[in-house]
């Protein structure tokens, strides 16, 4: 069985810096071992956070890049105290979650979370 993460901005960003437990993890993803989704909304936060990041985070061959869906938006309209950044990335923990799909929100910022109902994992 493969792990399968998702990279809010601030784990995307970290990859760009190359952070090596990102680095080992996009590693992971492109032997096959495991997963690694890119929130489009994340992709623009990471850009907005350190020019580059978000670039770099779109142009990655072994990631999977997941748009920002009307399901995503749907679940988001409930978390009326969340910013945008955080809404993609856990909207799809929900999808994954309803579907009984594991994963794991990879995030240096956990706090971003409350009222979500995601508590993400900082690998830090």
């Amino acid at each position: 069985m493969s792990l399968t993460a998702v990279l809010d901005h601030t784990a995307l960003t970290a990859l760009y810096q190359a952070d090596s437990f990102f680095t080992g993890l996009y590693i992971e993803a492109s032997r096959g071992t495991g997963r690694v989704l890119v929130p489009s909304l994340s992709v623009l936060a990471a850009e907005r956070r350190v020019a580059g990041a978000g670039k770099h985070a779109a142009s990655l061959r072994f990631t999977e890049n997941v748009p920002f869906s009307t399901t995503h938006a749907v679940d988001a309209m409930d978390w009326r105290n969340v910013d945008w950044p955080v809404a993609h990335a856990a909207a799809i923990a929900w999808q994954a979650l309803k579907a009984g799909e594991p994963l794991t929100v990879l995030s240096l910022e956990p706090e971003l979370y409350a009222g979500t109902g995601i508590t993400p994992l900082n690998p830090t």
